[in-house]
């Protein structure tokens, strides 16, 4: 379900589909940001900045020059892109299970970060779409696109202003109200999946202790 408001003085989750759930305690995993918002608390100190991502997910017919590494860094591309990874050279599992006996097929993400929020229209993303799949004929990544299916990740990666105090008053003002903050995006901090885990697991821990 999507979470679209949370009451922290009657301690209820509102979702999307009209439904609702009472809580006495609350493990928050969303953005810090996010969770600020639609909880309707008022923080002092000013929110600080994150950058927002357009993946584009390709199904493709594997070019001459496909590379056969996980991911690769583009700096300077024509189209915008600054980062392509291939999934199915992690697994081969990415393939449709018609197309893993085949040596021609490849599953391909395309990141390309936005200042925080600034989605871009639909006119632009066909703009762009167009183009890195054109950018990719040409390096020879792909012969034929195949399906193209674009995920907006507004959150993606979180910045802090310097001497902000923002993470730290954000998860006191949730804390008061039985809010915990867990996980890289609900704590602001660039971190690892292990670390992410660890920290899942400790709150786990410090819950079943109570």
């Amino acid at each position: 379900k999507r979470t679209t408001k949370i009451d922290p003085n009657k301690k209820c989750v509102e979702f999307s589909d009209g439904t609702s759930e009472n809580f006495d305690q609350l493990i928050c995993t969303l953005p810090l940001n996010e969770t600020v918002k639609i909880t309707g608390l008022s923080i002092d100190a000013p929110p600080d900045p994150w950058t927002s991502v357009l993946v584009l997910n390709i199904g493709a017919i594997k070019g001459p020059r496909c590379p056969p590494y996980h991911w690769i860094y583009n700096p300077d591309s024509k189209s915008g892109f600054h980062r392509v990874g291939f999934y199915s050279n992690v697994d081969p599992s990415f393939l449709p299970e018609s197309a893993r006996e085949r040596a021609s097929a490849v599953s391909i993400y395309v990141e390309r970060a936005y200042p925080g929020g600034q989605r871009p229209s639909v006119e632009d993303l066909n703009a762009y779409t167009d183009a890195t799949v054109q950018e990719l004929t040409d390096w020879g990544y792909i012969e034929r696109a195949e399906v193209i299916d674009p995920t907006w990740i507004d959150v993606a990666y979180t910045w802090q202003w310097p001497g902000s105090t923002y993470p730290s008053e954000a998860t006191r003002a949730l804390k008061e109200h039985s809010i915990y903050m867990v996980g890289r995006y609900a704590r602001w901090c660039f971190q690892g999946i292990a670390d992410s885990i660890r920290d899942g697991l400790y709150a786990g821990a410090c819950f079943r202790n109570d």
